[in-house]
Parts: structure tokens; sequence; C-alpha cells
């Protein structure tokens, strides 16, 4: 199997030391994708299990309450100035052109400058809790959802603000292509995660007490992980005041502010749906849309899968020239991912309403529009992962920051004017139309231009 997997890739054979190497990325892309598919397939089963329970246990507008912080918190990833995505490479060229001395001193610049981020979320997260709840869900219904909302806000920002440091322990073993030992901890995070679910429903606590533990549980995995990646397995690369470089720093934030832009864009491209819905549908609309993403959602699984392991391979494919193999991989990523999502948005636009039906329950099926306008919106995915994996790997970073910005302005724009004529509906349609006019031909004109110059 992994040998036909290779071959799809094209990780064909060099002189001894390009074959090594290719071998090395092939290795790194198909642990990767393997390990990222049972983790994939964990995380899916545990949703199978705690969608459900969490919808009947919450309802609607509190189980619509917690995926709309989750959307916040997720667009708040941006704040990490693109250290982390920057880390990623540097790392990676550094591995790849053997200057391995510098990588201590990229991964404490990286964790201190992390850290003082989380700080100032931290303290401003505690302090504006309240407003935010306020603006986020002007209209709640319930009593029960009234109460819950601010401290619920609370402890996700708290939460997500001391997990911010711990970014880099993912980035060093995708920058090492040991995408594979990354998967291994997160599938511990959604067995522990699932476990919370179930113990705080069994002890009928509250929506502040679910957030708590399924975070805090995350929070500790990723604790561990990191401990355990600095302690046994590279301590060589262990973060210490002594390695702290300024001109480090500013290395990873000459690239960094260009993630941060693509980042920022994205985030409003992919998590202001729920916000919006919420704001001007209420939360309880929030459930059916954010339900059938999740479904949809499968259709791209694969390029999601190896996303985080070819990245790191192209880097070290670029930093040491090997243009054939970039090639290679990139046409026959682009064929699989069509094909295979073609086929999934097929079957989940025939049997999608039946399916969330029998698994979340009548109060999350949408309307068929909904699942139409995401069958395009995930075919469009399926080559703007590809192409956008190689963009960011070999730093082609600038067009990305000036038409990802246009798109996330248009979504928003159109996802607001249309949310009040077509309600759900209408926020996925604004965000095919915008990535149809502003993001989808300029992004593949510049894939074909960098192409061309390898």
């Amino acid at each position: 199997m992994i040998a036909s997997i290779r071959r799809w890739f094209g990780f064909g054979f060099a002189r001894k030391a390009a074959k090594d190497q290719r071998e090395v990325r092939a290795r790194g892309v198909v642990s990767g994708t393997l390990s990222a598919l049972g983790k994939n397939g964990l995380g899916f089963l545990v949703s199978i299990v705690s969608v459900p329970l969490t919808v009947r246990y919450l309802g609607g507008e509190r189980y619509g309450a917690w995926v709309t912080i989750s959307s916040v918190l997720a667009f708040l990833s941006f704040t990490d100035f693109g250290l982390a995505n920057s880390l990623t490479n540097a790392l990676g060229k550094a591995e790849a052109t053997g200057a391995r001395d510098s990588g201590k001193r990229y991964v404490s610049s990286a964790f201190v400058a992390l850290s003082l981020i989380a700080l100032a979320i931290l303290i401003l997260g505690i302090a504006f809790a309240p407003q935010l709840a306020a603006f986020v869900f002007p209209a709640l219904q319930s009593a029960n959802a009234r109460g819950e909302i601010v401290p619920t806000v609370a402890i996700s920002l708290s939460i997500f603000a001391l997990n911010f440091p711990l970014l880099i322990t993912n980035r060093v073993l995708a920058a090492h292509q040991e995408n594979a030992l990354a998967n291994l901890w997160s599938m511990a995070g959604s067995i522990a995660n699932l476990i919370a679910i179930l113990a705080v429903i069994a002890l009928r606590g509250g929506l502040p007490w679910l957030v708590l533990g399924c975070s805090g549980f995350g929070l500790l995995t990723n604790v561990t992980s990191t401990f355990w990646l600095f302690g046994f397995h590279k301590p060589q690369l262990r973060p210490s005041f002594a390695s702290i470089d300024v001109a480090f720093v500013r290395e990873l934030l000459s690239d960094g502010w260009k993630f941060l832009v693509i980042g920022l864009g994205w985030m409003i491209n992919s998590q202001t749906d729920n916000i919006v819905i919420a704001h001007f549908l209420g939360a309880g609309q929030v459930t059916p849309y954010s339900v059938a993403f999740r479904l949809f959602a499968i259709a791209t699984m694969l390029q999601t899968l190896a996303y985080p392991s070819l990245w790191p391979a192209y880097t070290n494919a670029f930093a040491q020239k090997d243009f054939g193999w970039i090639r290679r991989t990139l046409r026959s990523s682009f064929a699989f991912s069509f094909l295979a999502t073609l086929v999934i948005v097929v079957v989940l636009l025939i049997f999608g309403r039946e399916i969330i039906r029998l698994w979340a329950g009548p109060a999350a099926v949408p309307p068929f529009s909904v699942l139409v306008w995401m069958a395009i919106w995930n075919l469009m995915l399926s080559n703007l992962y590809v192409a956008s994996c190689l963009l960011n790997a070999t730093g082609h970073l600038r067009g990305m920051t000036i038409y990802g910005s246009v798109t996330a302005v248009l979504n928003l724009l159109l996802s607001i004017l249309l949310v009040r004529t077509y309600g759900i509906t209408g926020v996925i349609a604004g965000t095919v139309i915008a990535f149809a006019l502003a993001n989808y031909i300029p992004t593949f004109i510049e894939v074909r231009s960098v192409l061309k110059r390898l």
C-alpha cells in the first residue's frame, strides 16, 4: 500500500543523495497522512458519539453558542502574527541545509514571543469577556444560556491563551517531517475530549463545565506532548533564555506578517460564518449550519490529512532544488484531490439531510440549498488546499496576502448582506461567491507562474 502511494505522488529516484532525501520525504508524507487518517478517523468516531449527545443535552441554542465560541477562538488564532507557520519553514530550511545549530534559537525565540502574546490575550480575554459575549450573542433566549455565556467565554479565552506557546510543538515535529507523532498526540486529545464530555453529561454540568472539561483535557495533552518533545525526543531544541535572539524573531516575523495576513483572511473566510449567523439569526441557527459544515468536511479530509506532511516536504525539496519531485507531486495531488472530493460530495448531496437527521436529530437538519452550496465550496477547496500548500511551503506569500485579503472582506460583506434575505444558505453562498470572484483564479495563475520559474 505504501509503495503504491509513493508511486502515486511521484517519489522517483535519481542520484543517491537525492534518492535518500526523496525517501525521507516519502516516509514523512505517507506516515503523516496515514496517521492523520487514523487521527481524523478517531475524531470522526468521537464526533459521531459526542455531537448528538451534546446537541440533545445542551439544546440547539446552547450547542450553537458553544460552536460559535469555538469559531471566535479559531478566528483569534491569527494573533500568533504568523510565527508558527514561519517557524515551520525556518526549521525545515535549516534541517534541509544542515544548519541545525540555528534550530534552538528559532524555537526559543518563537516560544518567548508566543508566550508574551498569550499573556496579553489572557489579560484582555478575562477583562473583556462580558463585552465579547454581549456582542456575539445579543439575543439569547433561554435563562440558562444567558447565565452561562460570560463564564464560558472567559474560560474558553483563558485556555486558548495557555495553549498558545504550545503551538511550537507540532511545528517542530512538522519541520522534521514527524507529523505522525503529532497525530498520535492529537488522538490522545480526542479520547480525552470524549471522556470529558461523557463525564460532564453524567454529572449534569452546564456549558462552562463542558468547555472546561474538553478544553482543559486538550490543554493537559498539549502540555504533556511539549514536555515529552523537549524533555526526551528533541532535548537539543529545548527553549532557553540564553538562546533567545531578537534577530531570529525579526527573521521569523519577516515572513510571519505575510502568514498573519493570510491566516487572518482565512479565518474571516472560514470562521466568521457561525458568528454572523449567531448575531443576525440567533445561536439556534448555528446548529444546522455547523453540523452540515462538519459533515461536508469529510469531502476534503484527505487534503487536510496530507497538507501538514506535504508542506515540510515541499519546503525540503525547494531548498534542495528538487523541482522535478515538486512538479510530479503537485500534478498527482491535484488529480487525486478533485476526484476524491467529487465522489464524496455527490454522496452527501443525495443522503446528507437524512444522515444529519439520524446523526444529530431533526433540529440539526439544514435546507437542501445549504448542502448544494457546501458541495460547491468543498470542490473549490479540494484544489485550493493543494495550491496553497505549495505556495506556503515555498515562501510565495505576497500574492496570497493580497487576494486573500480581498476575498475575506468580500466574503464578510456578502455573508452579512445575504444572511438577511436567504438565512443560513446566504452565508455559505457568500463564501463561495467571494472565493470564485477574488481568490480561485488568482491562486492558480500564481501556481502556474511559480512552476514556470522552477
